[in-house]
């Protein structure tokens, strides 16, 4: 029995990847790193409880999706990362996961100067 809702953030920070998104066709070519981080505010009512993986929201399982996503080349950095939330949404319900946060980088864009990264930071 619960008598309150506990809630943790989870976050994965700095997930790099190498993909090929852009506008520009040599973007799409030679390709780019980028940087993902996520925050996913969670139940852990039953979490605590059980103390089992199979009640929590596996980590591995969100690193696993944001691969997958950052693979399906897209010409806006906006769209990867509402691909991103949208297969994490589909894979958690509402009751286990209510707010993702999700930023998307990518690393020197080709801008025509030195620049650390452009991003997107996108919640759901």
């Amino acid at each position: 029995m619960y008598f309150c809702t506990m809630t943790a953030t989870i976050e994965l920070d700095k997930i790099e990847l190498w993909a090929y998104h852009g506008c520009y066709k040599q973007e799409q070519i030679v390709g780019n790193r980028y940087e993902v981080d996520i925050k996913l505010d969670v139940n852990i009512d039953k979490t605590i409880v059980t103390d089992n993986v199979r009640d929590a929201l596996n980590y591995v399982e969100v690193y696993e999706i944001v691969k997958e996503e950052m693979l399906k080349t897209q010409h806006l950095i906006e769209t990867v990362a509402c691909n991103i939330g949208k297969a994490i949404r589909q894979r958690y319900d509402k009751d286990v996961l209510s707010r993702i946060w999700i930023r998307v980088a990518k690393m020197a864009p080709p801008v025509g100067g030195k620049m650390k990264d452009v991003a997107v930071i996108v919640t759901f």
